[in-house]
């Protein structure tokens, strides 16, 4: 699977590793998250502007062993500033980040200035996010109620995705449960539509079965679902249980013309295959198939049944190659 790039902010490091606190939140879903990432199914990184947070922690007692904490995590650079930025730890600003600066500042703290007794640490709060930004992470983690407050501004302006521990921990919970392999029931699919051999060919009644046709079984199971269009067209669904996501292979004539499943645009859930057109199917362990669309009949344009004929292949090694097939 691809492993999310988690971003965590000072607070939540404080909040983990300060095991004297009767305060902290967020404790068992942050231990979770770092179970994850020592599993290799996340990657958990701090911004520069840590250290800088922790420097400044009245808690003498607690600061160094923080501190030490710095070094179970990749660093990632933010904007260089004065006082502030190590020689080589940080980015100097051009003119993209300078204004990715200045957008995060207004969401966060418009009208900040340096007379602002918080000053220093919404400065911080406004770099750790540039870092993110700039390192291109995925999900900045916080339990900053400031911060949190602005998730919807960060996440349509700069596109910032913020979440709590407890938020990311669910998200990172789901994608585990999607990139584990499933075997996928078939007890109560219909035998007459059902092909569970790896490639062959089918022709069915698209309106029966409440329009699906299912290929395959266990990890290996793909229901696909069909609707009417036209006798020379026809609508595929990513509605099945077992698929994750569809998508037509513009420009093949046949299935062994694709030779990348995953280069296609999977973003819609319906697409609308002409014949002689393949759609590529990827089902809930990410397992690639592929349909071409050779016949269609439709009672509505003088056919005496709505049928569909396919040829279809299922790769079951979870590669994406089907020029070999």
């Amino acid at each position: 699977m691809n492993r999310p790039r988690l971003t965590v902010d000072a607070n939540c490091i404080i909040n983990l590793f300060d095991l004297e606190s009767g305060s902290a939140t967020s404790v068992e879903e942050l231990r979770a998250l770092v179970r994850y990432a020592m599993e290799g199914k996340v990657e958990i990184a701090v911004t520069t502007r840590l250290e800088a947070d922790l420097l400044r922690d009245r808690n003498e007692a607690r600061r160094q062993p923080l501190l030490d904490t710095l070094n179970m995590f990749p660093v990632v650079s933010t904007v260089a500033r004065w006082d502030v930025s190590r020689w080589d730890d940080d980015l100097w600003v051009d003119d993209r980040t300078a204004r990715l600066n200045e957008e995060i500042q207004q969401i966060l703290s418009p009208g900040l200035t340096a007379a602002d007794p918080r000053y220093s640490n919404k400065i911080n709060d406004i770099d750790h996010l540039t870092g993110h930004v700039i390192d291109g992470r995925d999900i900045f983690i916080t339990d900053d109620k400031g911060i949190l407050r602005r998730r919807d501004q960060l996440r349509n302006g700069p596109g910032i995705l913020v979440m709590t521990p407890a938020q990311a921990l669910s998200h990172v919970d789901q994608i585990a449960l999607r990139s584990g392999p499933r075997t996928l029931p078939t007890e109560g699919l219909s035998p007459r539509y059902h092909s569970r051999a790896l490639r062959g060919r089918v022709t069915f009644d698209y309106t029966n079965n409440n329009h699906s046709y299912a290929l395959g079984e266990g990890q290996h199971l793909f229901e696909t679902k069909w609707t009417k269009a036209s006798n020379t067209a026809i609508h595929a669904y990513s509605d099945g249980a077992s698929i994750d996501a569809l998508a037509l292979a513009r420009g093949a004539e046949r299935i062994s013309d694709v030779t990348d499943a995953e280069s296609y645009d999977f973003s819609s859930r319906v697409r609308t295959p002409r014949l002689g057109e393949v759609v590529i199917w990827r089902n809930v362990n990410g397992l690639y198939g592929a349909t071409h669309v050779l016949a269609i009949t439709d009672d509505t344009r003088g056919a005496e049944s709505n049928e569909l004929t396919f040829e279809y292949v299922l790769l079951p090694d979870g590669s994406r190659d089907f020029s070999r097939s």
